[in-house]
């Protein structure tokens, strides 16, 4: 059995209901996020978290567009996501899977390779990678 999903035609074995491939569990989310990344004519892109875990995230671009100058699948890219306690939790990783669905903006699936907290986006709080536990805290 395979997947049809509706914005293109991809090929992928269906599982049965309630098995779950991701390696971690997810938060859903809705934090306000930076996505840029290198080689691209656009800055910095606005975006808002769909959802997070230890190793992703899935974010949703904001704003009308145009999207032509998007990351490319495999790009390594930065990601700066807004925390409710005035810092930023600055993600490193490369774009995994880009979503388009006519008339909506595109959503962008990350692999976080590290994290880092920032009281600005300067100077890191963190020296090394940030715990996920550290992270759950300050996001539930």
């Amino acid at each position: 059995m395979y997947t049809v999903t509706t914005d293109r035609i991809t090929l992928r074995p269906s599982l049965p209901p309630g098995i779950e491939r991701r390696a971690h569990p997810r938060l859903v989310l809705h934090l306000l996020c930076h996505l840029s990344a290198a080689g691209t004519k656009v800055g910095k892109l606005p975006a808002c978290t769909v959802n997070i875990s230890r190793a992703g995230v899935l974010l949703k671009l904001e704003g009308s567009g145009p999207w032509s100058d998007l990351p490319r699948v495999g790009a390594t890219v930065r990601l700066d996501i807004e925390l409710p306690t005035q810092r930023f939790l600055r993600c490193h990783g490369r774009v995994v899977r880009i979503q388009s669905v006519e008339g909506q903006p595109p959503r962008v699936a990350l692999a976080v390779r590290r994290m880092a907290f920032h009281q600005n986006l300067r100077k890191p709080v963190v020296a090394q990678h940030a715990r996920w536990s550290q992270v759950k805290e300050l996001l539930v």
